[in-house]
């Protein structure tokens, strides 16, 4: 009898994020047991699962762990951009295929390995929409940024800051706060005397639901954007008193707006219950992409199945159709935008209808809604 074939599975399992890493783990696995349903691999497949907690000592470890297994071919994962920079390059040694569902630092892909891919949009898209629909849409001159110096958080801030100044409307101040900082009243202050009409967050859920209430409490009530790292529960359970707005962008797919998910999100729950998460999408499709690479690929070797990744060309994914350029980025990645009201999220529509396609130039590709 022949063992099964294997797809690793790197996410954060623990500490703050675990709530995501764990809902992209049970994402992969519905995905894996579908398609052992349908006898889509022979011998069937089998996940195995690594905690990287956002560590890139970790995630290089489960890297080690995987390539060392002859029986895993492919990886979903690492979740985030951090745990990404550590593993890829002993992956690309490996000729190991591994697609994030959630890294979306753009240096992740301009780095020149081959074997990395992801299914979410790079924050150089978001960045830019979000940056649009400050100016645009909500009509916005007197920018304020906050961020965390993360792979995420910075770069994704830096983008946001310089299409804002394309735009014509102003940078009053630019701050910069750590990971795990719990007493914000210090920024909140500055940013009172740099009097903005708009405060942009690129961190994650984490320090923005300290932010807000501290915010209000120094007396600044400029509007507040942030990212998909605040689409969470936990942020309307907050007093909605303490922001004003807020809105926020969204790269990952949300299972209540998109109807091609919601087939998806059914199975989900019946199997787990409503605990799917902001990538949860994406990390189901990453797993059906890599799926279907291997039953597709000439011989079921790591090269095999990386070179049928590498030449994915509108795949019918939950999410959209999926194309990877030769970076390994999704071509059109679609970013929705929200508004969060007293206990419910409102949907204002995807960047696309909002804004148009006018500054979309190298950005443009094939996925559609």
């Amino acid at each position: 009898m022949t063992d099964p074939i294997k797809i690793g599975c790197s996410a954060v399992l623990s500490g703050h994020e675990e709530i995501h890493g764990r809902a992209i783990v049970q994402s992969v696995s519905l995905a894996v047991d579908q398609a052992n349903m349908k006898g889509v691999i022979k011998g069937g497949l089998e996940l195995e699962v690594g905690d990287d907690r956002d560590d890139r000592v970790a995630a290089a470890e489960i890297a080690r762990r995987y390539i060392h297994d002859e029986r895993i071919l492919a990886v979903v994962g690492p979740m985030n951009s951090n745990a990404v920079f550590a593993a890829t390059p002993l992956y690309q040694m490996a000729d190991m295929v591994h697609i994030s569902p959630a890294a979306s630092n753009p240096e992740l892909t301009s780095m020149g390995y081959s074997t990395f891919f992801r299914v979410v949009g790079h924050d150089e898209f978001q960045g830019t929409r979000a940056a649009e629909f400050a100016v645009s849409y909500l009509k916005k001159n007197r920018i304020g940024i906050i961020h965390d110096g993360s792979p995420f958080g910075k770069p994704l801030s830096e983008i946001f800051m310089r299409r804002i100044e394309s735009l014509g409307a102003k940078i009053v101040a630019f701050q910069k706060i750590q990971r795990g900082q719990r007493d914000f009243s210090g920024v909140a202050n500055e940013m009172l005397a740099s009097q903005p009409d708009l405060i942009f967050f690129g961190v994650i859920e984490e320090e923005g639901l300290l932010l807000a209430p501290q915010r209000r409490s120094a007396g600044v009530f400029s509007v507040f954007f942030g990212t998909d790292g605040l689409k969470s529960s936990r942020y309307l359970e907050t007093p909605l008193s303490a922001v004003k707005g807020p809105y926020f962008s969204n790269a990952s797919t949300d299972l209540d707006v998109k109807t091609s998910a919601h087939a998806f999100k059914n199975a989900f729950v019946d199997r787990y219950g409503p605990t799917y998460s902001v990538y949860s999408a994406e990390a189901y499709d990453a797993a059906n992409v890599i799926i279907h690479a291997m039953a597709g690929a000439e011989q079921l070797t790591r090269q095999a199945v990386l070179a049928r990744v590498a030449k994915t060309e509108k795949f019918p994914g939950i999410t959209g159709q999926i194309t990877f350029d030769s970076s390994g980025d999704r071509m059109r990645p679609e970013i929705g935008f929200y508004e969060l009201m007293p206990g419910q999220t409102i949907f204002l529509g995807f960047d696309r209808d909002i804004l148009g396609e006018k500054s979309l130039t190298s950005m443009d590709g094939g996925n559609d809604s």
